[in-house]
């Protein structure tokens, strides 16, 4: 219960429950603000899997097709908690948050921490999306789009940092959402390694 309680109390500042609020309305924060932890969780293991899909470096233990399909079901699973997480605020009664506040960063007065969560899922499913021009794109242009992946990712962590009380007093969801976001920085520095560094470490295999 404990940790229940520690999830919901990490709700954004400008949207934290308030005793003035109908029960229909801290419902409806709990269920935003778990969904919003959801997809940051899932957005890291989307970004982890991704490096690894894109390296080879779990060839061994998975082969290429499982580790990509293992990797576009997170994504969709991310996006879909995020896109539940800003909607969510727009069925509440007693404060005005329109379908604009949860589309648009930044519009009518919105505060910076929400407006970098609305920027890292607006990216995040744009990168989606650009998979279906793949083709038109050509892979190379289409990857360098995909690397706005990376940019959406540090969005979300960006509000999901300022936004949540429970995370800067670095508590157990605090240290969660720095653990995985030291996880992602790890692997992408290590991505950016020349081949021969990574085998040379044991993080790639060593071509035959």
């Amino acid at each position: 219960m404990h940790l229940v309680h520690a999830t919901f109390s990490g709700a954004p500042s400008s949207l934290a429950l308030d005793v003035g609020y109908t029960p229909y309305d801290q419902g409806i924060r709990h269920i935003a603000t778990l969904a919003g932890y959801l997809s940051y969780g899932l957005m890291a293991l989307t970004v982890c899997f991704g490096i690894l899909t894109t390296t080879g470096w779990a060839r061994r233990l998975v082969s290429r097709p499982r580790m990509s399909g293992t990797h576009m079901v997170l994504a969709v699973m991310a996006l879909s908690f995020g896109v539940l997480h800003g909607v969510s605020y727009v069925f509440q009664t007693g404060q005005s948050f329109r379908p604009i506040n949860a589309i648009v960063p930044f519009v009518a007065g919105g505060e910076i921490s929400v407006g970098m969560g609305i920027i890292g899922l607006d990216l995040g499913i744009a990168v989606a999306i650009s998979i279906l021009v793949q083709k038109k794109l050509g892979y190379r242009r289409w990857h360098i789009v995909h690397w706005i992946a990376y940019v959406s990712f540090a969005a979300s962590l960006a509000h999901t940092f300022t936004a949540s009380a429970e995370v800067q007093a670095l508590r157990l969801l605090g240290v969660g959402v720095l653990g995985c976001a030291a996880a992602c920085g790890l692997l992408f520095l290590l991505r950016l390694l020349p081949a021969r560094a990574a085998a040379g470490l044991r993080i790639a295999p060593e071509e035959s």
